[in-house]
């Protein structure tokens, strides 16, 4: 038994490692400092017990500031011929076709597309077409570093109670992964009894 709390320790750190995003990492990591404590405690291993305290102390830190941090988001919309838009999709290519595999820009029927910034930063892409009364969701990307929900939350939460969507009453989405779905069921989407389509009210 102590040795498979060694072993799940280990593993926690060695998985954390493999992760992009700052936030995970931190709480993974944290997580398996914790875990080698105990090991440590049992095994009376003191050096151990005592630099993994340290590092839990450390995670601790940057996870509590990460998550006070105050982000600025903004949306700003671009025409379609707009290369920033075309370097985008490029260099995400495989990351939007994991998740909209068929989407394709060049046959929507008069798009919307506009960057999530996040501190200036287009961390997001939103590509929408007005149907209404809905706001008809085509594409909602955003970059894996940045996918702690903050930036979907301000689109959804907090960009349209601006006036951003004015005059629609709701988002549509079609998902076509269980992952994407589980992303929408968060953010507050309903799914139709019929499957495979969310809407969100505005």
């Amino acid at each position: 038994m102590t040795e498979l709390i060694g072993y799940l320790a280990s593993a926690l750190v060695a998985v954390s490692l493999l992760t992009s995003n700052v936030l995970r990492l931190r709480v993974l990591n944290l997580a398996g400092a914790l875990v080698f404590i105990v090991y440590a405690a049992l095994t009376h291993a003191w050096p151990v017990l005592a630099v993994n305290f340290f590092v839990a102390c450390i995670d601790l830190w940057h996870i509590i500031s990460l998550k006070s941090k105050k982000d600025i988001f903004k949306l700003m919309q671009v025409t379609t011929d707009n290369p920033l838009l075309a370097n985008f999709l490029a260099y995400y290519a495989r990351g939007v076709w994991e998740f909209f595999p068929d989407f394709d820009l060049a046959k929507l029927k008069d798009p919307r597309c506009v960057f999530i910034l996040r501190n200036l930063l287009p961390v997001g892409l939103f590509i929408y077409t007005e149907e209404k009364p809905e706001i008809k969701i085509h594409l909602d990307f955003v970059a894996e570093d940045y996918r702690d929900l903050k930036s979907a939350r301000f689109l959804f939460n907090g960009a349209h109670g601006a006036g951003a969507f004015e005059g629609f009453t709701h988002f549509a989405a079609a998902s076509a992964s269980p992952r994407h779905a589980g992303y929408l069921l968060r953010l507050g989407f309903e799914e139709d009894p019929a499957g495979g389509q969310f809407r969100k009210k505005i």
